[in-house]
């Protein structure tokens, strides 16, 4: 005759022994966390390389400059029109994106059952912090970002003791992104924030958008001594030949020498590179004042 009461100790014995034996295995999965992840933005995908773990992204977008060997990665288009299809060949278990451009494809893959993290970028250098905190406590690196943000905060502090130790006479600076219409970092941008804590007066500080469009009259009251051009590697970039035909007849300062072009992406892509955004920001300083003025 069965023994009812030893079956069923012994079945309850088997499942005590699949907990005890399963749980380590859970535990390592969860450290092990994603395995492929799509980056819809360079800034997310600068923030993965950031807190190492770059090598569990799969997919980047058209943009993606660094680091470099981001051009071996799959690309699934362009930063606000990425295409869904490319998404999922790739079979991502995460996708991370930004809340303006990829809200309703974030919301459209979820349905597919793959899990998206949505951010905020491209506004002040705190929201820029906050969506790297974000996304390192998605992926377990929480401990790495904090190690990342205090060098970043030891880096600004140090580099505005250089501008205040060595600039001889306040000076402001222009950092325009295009030029028709005139588009310039505000006063409410991650680029200003970075130019306020290094100690660089933005000409455009009374702005109060990230990204705003200004008249010629506008940069005429602003009389910048340094205008800084924006270039990026891909997409369009405006030439001092461009911006000079935009500032045609206004007597500005910085016509006289004061007008520097260079190569910036870093600036276009709000991410934990902040330092080399401060670095870029201070050379075009030094080379738009006329020498002696900042050493």
């Amino acid at each position: 005759m069965i023994d009812v009461k030893k079956i069923s100790f012994f079945l309850f014995f088997l499942c005590i022994l699949s907990i005890q034996t399963l749980t380590p295995h859970a535990e390592a999965d969860a450290k092990e966390g994603y395995k492929r992840i799509v980056s819809l933005s360079p800034s997310i995908t600068e923030s993965l390389y950031a807190l190492d773990y770059f090598d569990r992204v799969v997919g980047v977008t058209d943009y993606d400059t660094y680091p470099p060997e981001v051009s071996f990665i799959n690309s699934v288009g362009g930063s606000v029109d990425p295409s869904l299809e490319k998404i999922l060949y790739l079979k991502p278990d995460l996708v991370i994106g930004e809340r303006n451009f990829h809200h309703d494809l974030l919301e459209h893959i979820e349905s597919f059952g793959i899990d998206t993290l949505e951010l905020t970028l491209h506004h002040r250098l705190d929201d820029v912090k906050e969506a790297f905190f974000e996304i390192a406590k998605k992926v377990g690196r929480t401990d790495r970002a904090e190690e990342v943000w205090k060098d970043i905060e030891r880096g600004l502090t140090d580099k505005r003791r250089h501008t205040t130790n060595n600039l001889q006479k306040e000076a402001s600076m222009l950092v325009v992104v295009w030029h028709d219409p005139l588009i310039v970092a505000g006063g409410w941008s991650y680029i200003g924030d970075i130019m306020k804590a290094i100690g660089i007066k933005n000409a455009a500080e009374s702005k109060e958008y990230s990204f705003p469009a200004i008249s010629r009259e506008e940069l005429l009251s602003y009389d910048p001594d340094v205008i800084f051009l924006v270039r990026s590697k891909i997409g369009m970039s405006t030439t001092v030949e461009d911006f000079i035909k935009t500032i045609e007849g206004l007597p500005i300062k910085a016509k006289e020498g004061g007008v520097v072009s260079l190569e910036a992406e870093v600036l276009l892509h709000p991410g934990p590179r902040v330092l080399e955004s401060a670095d870029i920001l201070l050379k075009a300083l030094k080379l738009g004042l006329r020498e002696g003025e900042l050493k």
